[in-house]
């Protein structure tokens, strides 16, 4: 089969310039996973007071793993498609990405659809976490500090108390009084009123999700951009592919 000339070179070019670029994505992210897998620290602690669950981050590590060795093989895909100049190839690429980016819409349309109640849940597991954080501080003959250790790693780490405010820990009692907020409230765990955190974890971790919302925001598109890019150059590197084969047969 003769190599493509102008306009089909051009798009082959580019085919693998963009696949090349999806394949350093899906290694970085394949990174990030063993990274995630291997030192979990306090970004674990905040998943475990929002999702209950000690193993959290780790299926996040997990998940970023999986999805950086699929973004990475349909890189490979792509840039094997192209420099091959196989059809077959380019069409299972465009469908892959295709359907990546109809998942990827759903998700979105269906997280902003249920964002209340999604809400709802954040706000019950918080709630569950504090409280049993607060029992296990209570309870000196139970060894579990599960919750204890999330929520006191969590505080330290984003400068935060409680879930809405440190009032929180007002609204529990032990021996008819409220329970004080614990040390990992207080700056340089310094128990005095003018050295506790004001704000709450969920609204600071709303405060630093606002206050990059336009990081997150041009990544998303940035993404959508480049997967529709991607399409349409498979599929027109495609007809320029049969146009040359055409051309050879006559």
């Amino acid at each position: 089969m003769a190599s493509l000339q102008n306009c089909g070179a051009f798009l082959k070019y580019l085919m693998i310039f963009f696949n090349s670029l999806f394949f350093i994505l899906g290694t970085v992210v394949f990174a990030f996973g063993i990274y995630a897998m291997i030192k979990k620290g306090d970004y674990n602690a905040a998943f475990v007071i929002i999702e209950e669950s000690n193993s959290s981050w780790e299926n996040f590590g997990a998940l970023c793993i999986a999805v950086g060795v699929f973004i990475a093989l349909l890189g490979g895909s792509g840039c094997v498609g192209a420099g091959k100049e196989n059809r077959g190839c380019l069409i299972f690429f465009s469908v892959l990405v295709a359907l990546v980016f109809i998942l990827e819409v759903s998700a979105g349309g269906l997280a902003y659809h249920y964002r209340g109640t999604l809400n709802d849940k954040l706000d019950g597991n918080l709630n569950a976490t504090l409280t049993q954080s607060v029992n296990q501080r209570l309870n000196a003959t139970n060894n579990a500090t599960n919750y204890v250790d999330a929520w006191d790693a969590s505080q330290k780490y984003f400068k935060c108390c409680g879930i809405l405010s440190y009032e929180d820990y007002y609204t529990y009692t032990f021996g008819g009084l409220p329970v004080q907020p614990p040390a990992s409230c207080y700056k340089d765990e310094i128990k005095d009123p003018e050295h506790i955190y004001p704000k709450g974890c969920k609204t600071k971790l709303f405060d630093i999700f606002s206050s990059h919302w336009k990081e997150w925001a041009g990544g998303v598109v940035g993404m959508a951009v480049v997967q529709l890019l991607a399409i349409l150059f498979a599929l027109l590197l495609v007809r320029e592919i049969g146009k040359q084969e055409s051309y050879t047969v006559v």
